[in-house]
């Protein structure tokens, strides 16, 4: 019988891709910049608000760098008296003296102020998500410990930038700091002298510090940031809970590198120099006819918030509180200014160790944990700010007419009854189901008790279409008649498609593999090792049925398809 045959419609002409320009071929053959991209400028990054906080530190720190050359140009370091309109000034108060009297030098300076203030308030802020969130944990501790040293030499730059003005504040500041080194015992002496050069103020005092400012700290902050970032890209960003539900195992569920990023990136950079500038143009740090020259007068000063917290613990502690030990004295002035700080500062580096979920951790924290789901953590780290915060009102005692018994009583006391709030409240309302920040580990069910093996993710074969069957055509009368090849069925899946797959699941499978190690060497002979046992059989079959998929598709040859499964399950999901 005749039949009409309906030929599919010719296929559209394919475009050549347009020719890459040339000034990028000739970069690309010298740097092979398109390995450069395919390594890291695929990296994904989570688009998440409190994950702009490291780059807002990061940005500060380049606004800083910026300001501060523009800066250099002008300012003097010198202690060297200059005979400036009839009257006698320190070299550096004059130079700044300038700089205020120029309107974009002077716009350049009150930037560079409040950028370092922006930069401190960004590090903290970013180290207590990371801290309330326990993304510090397994395999983050480094990492922990890069942004604990950037916290401090952070601190450090700004202090040392107090001396730079080389007015009356800055001499009676940096005088403060000058004490307290030279109260360390044995080697105060040596280590303020070293630090200040020399008795401070002296004439090498200023070229000292400044060298420390604009070279030695910058220089090391400068290579704890590419470690922090470094790091980063190695162990790839922790990820907000929603995505788990979306992201492939081992996979960062975000933006790329390039371009999105970067664009994200540029955008927020322009926009915190537009709003340092406009802050600046209207707020003003103090001006140096404030404090006039270094005289024999020393005013009453207090530093910035953020070492405010230092000087308020200094000012309680008691005059008493002074021991002999070895010939060394050890007075209020170390116990204040640097042991305080020194402890404060060690608990925190050691906070990944101190965590007792931390302690024999073989599973990856990949997602951010929720803050209500770890009681002590939520309490200790909100004790802690408050006894910051204490600290603070402590700067003021005596203005707010306050006993040194009453100020202590508030200093220890308010931290305390808010850290067994929090505790009690926490508890109160902590989570039924809770959620496992590890990598692939997740219960089965809500409410489920978190079992030692975890499932392994695969990734289904998708459905292939439905086809619209086109309703019948009616025949004519004399219809053309040609002999019709039989059309080849439709795969599924295209053989790349089937490779990609097989080689996510084979990466998962290795990643499982590598976690399930430490338990086989820790888990004891019974049922838990045995489950251990059969899992790792699993493991292994899975692995064989990718492997032999992924060498089909990179040999170029037909897809193979997994062996059956032991019990007639029939193959494994690729």
């Amino acid at each position: 019988m005749d039949r009409l045959v309906r030929e599919d419609p010719a296929p559209a002409p394919q475009t050549a891709p347009p020719p890459e320009p040339q000034w990028r071929a000739w970069f690309d053959a010298r740097l092979n910049l398109r390995a450069l991209y395919r390594k890291y400028g695929r990296k994904a990054f989570p688009v998440h608000s409190s994950f702009f906080l490291g780059e807002m530190a990061g940005f500060a720190f380049l606004i800083l760098v910026l300001t501060g050359i523009y800066l250099g140009l002008i300012y003097v370091p010198s202690t060297a008296e200059l005979a400036v309109g009839g009257q006698t000034y320190p070299e550096a108060y004059a130079s700044v003296r300038l700089i205020e009297s120029i309107p974009v030098a002077n716009l350049f300076r009150n930037t560079h102020h409040w950028a370092a203030h922006l930069m401190v308030a960004s590090v903290v802020l970013h180290l207590l998500r990371v801290f309330f969130t326990g993304a510090y944990r397994f395999p983050r501790e480094i990492n922990w410990v890069v942004g604990v040293g950037l916290l401090g030499l952070t601190l450090m730059a700004g202090f040392v930038g107090y001396a730079l003005p080389f007015d009356a504040f800055a001499v009676t500041a940096t005088g403060i700091g000058y004490g307290i080194a030279r109260s360390i015992p044995w080697v105060g002496g040596i280590a303020a002298e070293l630090f200040f050069g020399g008795a401070y103020p002296t004439l090498g005092s200023l070229a000292r510090l400044y060298t420390i400012h604009v070279f030695i700290v910058p220089t090391l902050l400068a290579l704890l940031i590419a470690i922090h970032l470094t790091i980063i890209l190695k162990q790839k960003h922790t990820q907000p809970g929603y995505a788990r539900a979306i992201a492939e195992p081992g996979k960062i569920l975000g933006v790329p590198l390039w371009p999105y990023q970067a664009l994200l990136a540029g955008e927020l950079f322009l926009l915190m120099f537009a709003v340092l500038f406009v802050l600046s143009a209207f707020v003003s740090p103090h001006p140096l006819a404030a404090y006039g020259p270094p005289g024999p007068t020393t005013p009453e000063v207090k530093p910035d918030w953020y070492l405010l917290w230092i000087y308020g613990f200094l000012k309680i502690v008691p005059s008493q509180a002074t021991v002999t030990l070895f010939g060394a004295t050890i007075g209020p002035n170390f116990l204040g200014g640097l042991l305080f700080p020194a402890l404060l500062f060690g608990v925190l580096t050691l906070t990944p160790w101190l965590d007792r979920t931390n302690r024999r951790a073989v599973r990856m924290v990949e997602y951010l944990e929720p803050v209500r789901q770890s009681p002590v953590r939520l309490a200790s780290g909100l004790a802690v700010l408050t006894f910051i915060g204490m600290l603070f009102v402590a700067a003021y005692y005596d203005v707010l007419g306050l006993s040194l018994a009453q100020i202590w009583a508030i200093v220890i006391g308010v931290p305390v009854v808010v850290g067994v709030v929090v505790w009690l409240a926490t508890r109160a309302t902590e989570p039924s189901v809770r959620f496992d920040p590890h990598a692939m580990f997740a219960p089965a069910h809500p409410g489920a008790k978190m079992s030692v093996l975890p499932q392994i993710p695969q990734t289904p074969a998708p459905t292939p279409p439905a086809l619209s069957v086109p309703p019948p055509l009616p025949i004519p009368a004399e219809p053309p008649i040609e002999a019709v090849a039989p059309r080849r069925a439709v795969a599924p899946t295209t053989p790349a498609a089937r490779g990609e797959r097989a080689r996510d699941n084979l990466v998962a499978a290795l990643h499982e593999a590598g976690e399930l190690a430490p338990l086989v060497r820790q888990l004891e002979d019974g049922p838990e090792l045995m489950e251990v046992l059969d899992y790792i059989d699993s493991l292994r079959l899975t692995l064989g049925d990718s492997n032999r998929i992924l060498q089909g598709v990179v040999r170029g040859e037909e897809a193979i398809e997994p062996a059956p499964r032991p019990g007639g399950d029939g193959p494994a999901p690729i």
